[in-house]
């Protein structure tokens, strides 16, 4: 899980939603061995919660504690710099979970826009002659992404212009191609070579495949397809929306 602390609310929500371990593995970039072991885990913590609780009930009674002048304001101070020191951490975890708020989405839109190629693609190509001069950079207009939560309009906004369209369709293109030397440039050659043609198979081909078919095809189980999915895709995010693009620890 490659240190990040797990969202175990929205697992257990999914979970309860109907969906299966292996899907929920890939939509929170996990492995299904890892969902289902967090489940377990939230199930057994859940139970002794309970019996805790109810011991505590059962147990609990009432003190009364007098406090000096002296010994109240020794405590005003202690708490006041204990205080200081927390509202540091609270900052410090604050920018640290915006961070990885901003990667997540950024992992999200990388998503959007492979879910969207053939289509974006279609638009830009029959409407290249309405296209007009544009100052606006690909990451311009990725930036522009960030701020919406909203896929649809997301796409929207892209095709709201053919040459918008062809710049995205253009960037993304270009940072698959960066992508597909690395990985046959890359020691382990092999493995990240069979996650490009997943990637590239679930996505960009002209007839894409389903899990199940690359499966097959890469002689591989869908768990693996699902991890090579979720690797591929974390690369390719870095590329397109360059360095902030990697996930912040």
């Amino acid at each position: 899980m490659d240190g990040q602390k797990t969202d175990i609310k929205k697992i257990i929500a999914l979970k309860e939603a109907g969906w299966k371990e292996e899907r929920i593995a890939y939509e929170m970039h996990m492995d299904t061995e890892d969902i289902k072991e967090e489940i377990s885990k939230y199930m057994g913590r859940m139970t002794v919660s309970e019996e805790r609780k109810q011991e505590r009930e059962e147990g609990s009674r009432k003190t009364l504690i007098l406090l000096s002048e002296m010994q109240m304001r020794t405590i005003y101070e202690k708490a006041a710099s204990i205080g200081a020191k927390e509202a540091l951490k609270v900052f410090e975890a604050e920018r640290k979970k915006e961070c990885r708020s901003r990667a997540d989405r950024r992992l999200r839109n990388t998503k959007l826009l492979l879910r969207n190629y053939h289509m974006l693609k279609d638009h830009a190509e029959k409407s290249v002659f309405g296209r007009t001069q544009m100052e606006e950079s690909a990451l311009d207009i990725l930036e522009s992404m960030m701020s919406i939560y909203d896929s649809e309009v997301i796409i929207e906004s892209i095709k709201r212009s053919a040459t918008r369209t062809a710049v995205i369709v253009s960037h993304i293109e270009t940072m698959l191609g960066l992508y597909e030397t690395y990985c046959d440039k890359s020691q382990s050659r092999e493995i990240d070579r069979r996650r490009y043609e997943t990637l590239w198979d679930m996505y960009m081909a002209a007839h894409t495949m389903s899990p199940k078919e690359i499966a097959e095809k890469q002689h591989v189980s869908r768990d693996t397809v699902y991890a090579d999915l979720r690797m591929a895709t974390e690369k390719l995010t870095a590329l397109i929306f360059g360095v902030d693009g990697l996930n912040v620890q």
